[in-house]
């Protein structure tokens, strides 16, 4: 779902770096924050040209080199190949980080990066959160039980997003070198009465115990429209609270329907014959009911669509197929057209028979 409101802190003017910007790149990077297809992650999609229709008299080119501005302050991380671009402190000036669920949606929004740049940048943004200043005390359940806190809840989801990314090799393209981890200031929290510190506040910050290693995937039978194998989580003491209570997994891992999604489904032609949000309702009822967990759900959610547009495919074939009757005149009747010339063929048939 697209997002209704974009996130200004009021501390952004009070933001040194930002208040270095001349008018239009603050402005740009205001519009880069409001727009309706951003995601938990901050990632974007590069679109120059539909973003130059948006103001009178803007350019492409121009639009290029506020951008190019923006990258060099590190308020964003660009890649030009990949058509990507991430809004590098969102994560934290949003507050996605202090909510374990949204942290789920980022961990999926996040795994949509293509770019080693964009994904070094990720983990470095990873780094600067600070897991100190999250409860840690265990959570309460509805059931009475207790869970993990807040913390060790947003400590996995970072150590999942880590676990998937690796260790991306250095982008040959920038010599080597990923974004620094010295970067230009962060809007404080809100309602803080200092300045922004960004780049001149240590590069790491305290972590929250590692997270436990992730549970070891157990292929087992694809079920219709799954993907990949299913991990199995054992309903032990230990994990069973681990799932928030009342949630199936698929809605605990924060699967969301993206617009990189859909112009995938669009771009390979699935979406000619089915209808991507009813299959998707489809596809997110399935595994709420059944309770299972994919590595990803994007491809999982990939291959439900696949096999979904090829029974319609098939579907349709056999459609046409069976409702086409060819006359010798070189006519074609279709639908009930058919059926009645086939029940008069029988009529004529017994007729003769009757006659004889």
């Amino acid at each position: 779902m697209a997002r209704g409101h974009g996130r200004i802190l009021t501390s952004i003017w009070e933001d040194e770096d930002f208040k270095n910007l001349d008018e239009r790149e603050q402005r740009l990077y205001l519009f880069l924050i409001s727009q309706p297809n951003l995601n938990h992650a901050g990632l974007l999609d590069l679109t120059l040209r539909r973003w130059a229709r948006k103001a009178r008299g803007l350019t492409v080119a121009e639009l290029e080199k506020l951008i190019g501005t923006l990258d060099e302050a590190r308020f964003v991380v660009v890649d030009e190949d990949t058509e990507e671009l991430l809004i590098r402190s969102f994560v934290r000036n949003d507050g996605v980080w202090r909510m374990p669920k949204v942290m789920g949606a980022m961990v999926s929004g996040a795994l949509e990066i293509s770019s080693k740049r964009l994904r070094m940048a990720m983990l470095a943004e990873m780094d600067r959160i600070p897991l100190e200043e999250l409860n840690g005390e265990p959570s309460k359940l509805r059931n009475g039980t207790e869970g993990p806190s807040i913390r060790e809840q947003v400590a996995d989801h970072i150590g999942t997003l880590r676990r998937a990314f690796g260790t991306p090799d250095p982008d040959p393209t920038r010599g080597g070198s990923g974004p620094p981890l010295a970067t230009p200031s962060d809007t404080p929290t809100e309602g803080g009465p200092k300045g922004s510190t960004r780049g001149r506040a240590p590069t790491s910050r305290a972590h929250s115990p590692a997270p436990a290693p992730a549970p070891t995937p157990t292929p087992t039978p694809e079920e219709e429209g799954g993907g990949g194998p299913v991990i199995e989580i054992e309903p032990t003491a230990e994990a069973e609270p681990r799932r928030p209570d009342g949630l199936a997994p698929i809605d605990a891992d924060g699967f969301t329907l993206t617009d990189g999604m859909r112009r995938w489904a669009r771009r390979d032609g699935f979406a000619d014959l089915i209808d991507l949000d009813h299959c998707t309702a489809q596809f997110v009822s399935h595994f709420r009911s059944t309770g299972a967990r994919r590595k990803s759900w994007p491809d999982a959610w990939q291959k439900w669509i696949r096999d979904d547009h090829k029974r319609a495919s098939e579907r349709h074939q056999r459609s046409s197929g069976s409702n086409v009757v060819q006359l010798a005149t070189g006519q074609t009747l279709t639908g009930t057209d058919a059926t009645v010339a086939g029940w008069a063929a029988l009529a004529a048939s017994l007729d003769s028979e009757d006659s004889a």
